[in-house]
């Protein structure tokens, strides 16, 4: 590893200490604890766009506080982790969440549908 963790975030990003925040560029959060999950749509957005489903991704968070995005809608969800390029997650496809990863709900307008996942 890299030695220290950057100040501010707790001793290291891939500790699983749980409670994950997923933010929209408005700086609107949704609040996922462990054990509990969340579905993310079009209607979360700031301007909904009929593109995008409903229920076009889900944030479930397990137990021990490790998450993961499930993309649940018709067009792909995006996923983006640790800097590296964008990859589209079909329906039921999932990734393992870090924090500071990125899922976007469009996938051909990224910026305008993206969300950050935040640990804590």
């Amino acid at each position: 590893a890299a030695g220290a963790g950057a100040a501010g975030y707790g001793g290291g990003q891939f500790a699983a200490a749980g409670t994950w925040q997923v933010c929209n560029a408005a700086g609107t959060c949704f609040v996922v604890r462990p054990g509990e999950d969340h579905i993310i749509g079009r209607n979360d957005l700031p301007v909904p766009k009929n593109t995008i489903s409903r229920s076009q991704c889900q944030i479930q968070v397990s137990a021990d506080g490790t998450a993961k995005v499930m993309s649940c809608g018709k067009p792909e969800t995006g996923y983006a982790s640790g800097g590296r390029p964008w990859e589209f997650l079909r329906c039921y496809e999932s990734r393992q969440l870090q924090n500071g990863d990125l899922i976007s709900l469009d996938k051909n307008d990224l910026e305008s549908a993206m969300f950050t996942c935040y640990v804590s």
